[in-house]
């Protein structure tokens, strides 16, 4: 049933009392989120990490190809973004500023989205403790892409739950439209995202149900634009400028896979095939790469970055061919035959990463007090800086250490924090789930159902290519869990309520 169809909410007792946009409790919370939003602005000063260097530079190559060019693998949105600052005359402070500014945007649509959703200002608290997060606080100031990357996916999800508190006609319409697009920018920014748009078309639709010609038209363009986007803004539109772009997806399937690759006879085989002569070094090195640093990944079992930045196993892998390209066939070819040969570990694996990811879902991650930087990697930027952008201020990559909040202040009690936070969602997915068995609460089942898909969408990418070890992956969702909280909180106390009534 649509959740337009159902009876509307009795607006009396437990939460809904409190729901009034311009109750006493909601004006104290909106009050509360902008206190949180204008203390947590700092300096606009930016901080390198291990993948900048490749960002900065694919953003030059872009600039001087005229079209998206990607160098060490990255994927083409964020440095076409950079690309628009520096042709624009910005540096990299205006980059920063820019993210502090989308960041402050993403936060306010979440707490408007929020409280259209749960009419009750109880609804607005997982959104204040989603913007102290530290996690999202830190990549406003990092040259990486997670930022956009969280706010494009965070916004096509709100525009679906929008989409669900209006009236079915135009401006339904409008809402997953604008969700659709914003689906096909994160997917730009990261190839994690790459399910997102397929999730948000698929749910769009079955919302908008567009009903007239116009209307149909109205999701017809969306989608025809997001493919667009995705065709020429994504990895599918890029150009690879090195040999580690060249490999990238191919070996990261297979390294992160390479415990399946090893226990499959089939894909031995193929090993084998591939790299001739050079068969024996080429498992020397996948066996010392699989030993490497044990327990680093224990969800995984292996540390996978081993294999993944192991340059001489690219050309023992091609054989005499021993170009890139003949290497990424190598890997895919190798991937898909361990696959094919033990479809129920690779299963298996998808299932415990999911898990995982659930049970970590408000990962405690960016508890230091400030923002660490990679000072290895800040004259390699430098470097790039000089030779593309000789006017670039130096001042840019010296600046002084970025302090987070309070609560990376406070790293035992934060990281309690986030793992409650982390169980309540899962008490809530579990109490979604029996909603949904009892066919009760259509508006929560709709509304939480829509949160759960975009969060599913977010991770499974990662959770089924690499590892939900790396907790940086679920930062970018944290969001929506915070959404979910809020759907979960709200319904639960007008149960409550409800069975003091009755």
């Amino acid at each position: 049933m649509r959740p337009d169809r159902e009876p509307p909410a009795r607006a009396t007792g437990g939460a809904a009392s409190l729901g009034g946009v311009a109750s006493p409790w909601a004006v104290l919370a909106w009050a509360a989120l902008l206190v949180v939003i204008v203390a947590s602005f700092g300096p606009a000063v930016s901080v390198i990490w291990g993948d900048t260097p490749s960002f900065v530079e694919s953003a030059f190559l872009t600039l001087e190809a005229g079209r998206p060019t990607v160098a060490g693998g990255r994927d083409p949105g964020y440095p076409a973004f950079l690309a628009v600052i520096f042709a624009l005359g910005g540096g990299l402070g205006t980059v920063v500023r820019v993210q502090q500014a989308a960041w402050a945007v993403l936060v306010l649509t979440l707490a408007a989205t929020a409280q259209a959703t749960t009419r009750s200002v109880v609804g607005l608290v997982p959104i204040i403790l989603v913007a102290t997060y530290p996690g999202l606080l830190l990549f406003r100031n990092v040259i990486t892409a997670e930022l956009f990357f969280a706010v494009f996916v965070n916004l096509a999800m709100a525009g679906l739950l929008v989409a669900t508190c209006i009236g079915k006609g135009a401006m339904r319409c409008c809402a997953v439209a604008a969700s659709i697009l914003c689906a096909a920018l994160a997917a730009c920014f990261r190839s994690q995202g790459v399910l997102i748009p397929i999730v948000a078309i698929l749910v769009g639709v079955s919302l908008a149900r567009p009903d007239t010609s116009a209307r149909l038209a109205v999701i017809a363009v969306s989608v025809a634009a997001a493919l667009g986007l995705l065709a020429a803004g994504s990895r599918f539109g890029a150009s690879n400028s090195d040999e580690a772009s060249v490999v990238f997806v191919s070996k990261t399937l297979f390294c992160n896979h390479l415990n399946i690759v090893l226990g499959s006879d089939s894909a031995r085989r193929e090993i084998v095939s591939a790299a001739g002569v050079r068969v024996e070094a080429a498992m020397a090195r996948l066996a010392a790469d699989f030993a490497a640093e044990p327990g680093r990944w224990p969800v995984l079992g292996f540390f996978g970055d081993a294999c993944l930045f192991d340059t001489a196993l690219d050309r023992d892998v091609a054989g005499d061919a021993g170009n890139a390209v003949r290497a990424a066939a190598a890997y895919r070819r190798i991937f898909l035959t361990a696959v094919r040969d033990r479809p129920l570990a690779w299963a298996g694996k998808f299932v415990r990463q999911m898990a995982y990811g659930a049970s970590v879902a408000w990962p405690p991650y960016g508890l230091d007090p400030a923002v660490p930087v990679s000072t290895d990697d800040v004259p390699h930027v430098s470097d790039i800086m000089t030779r593309h952008a000789p006017a670039a201020q130096p001042i840019e990559l010296q600046g002084g250490p970025v302090r987070i909040n309070l609560l990376a202040d406070l790293p035992g009690f934060s990281a309690y924090l986030y793992m409650a936070l982390s169980t309540a969602f899962v008490i809530a997915l579990i109490f979604w789930a029996v909603t949904a068995a009892r066919r009760r609460r259509l508006r929560f089942l709709t509304r939480a159902g829509i949160v759960i898909a975009m969060w599913a969408a977010s991770v499974a990418t990662a959770a089924g290519a690499h590892t939900l070890d790396i907790w940086r992956y679920l930062v970018p969702a944290v969001p929506m869990v915070g959404l979910m909280l809020s759907l979960f909180a709200v319904e639960l106390t007008e149960a409550i309520a409800s069975r003091r009534r009755g």
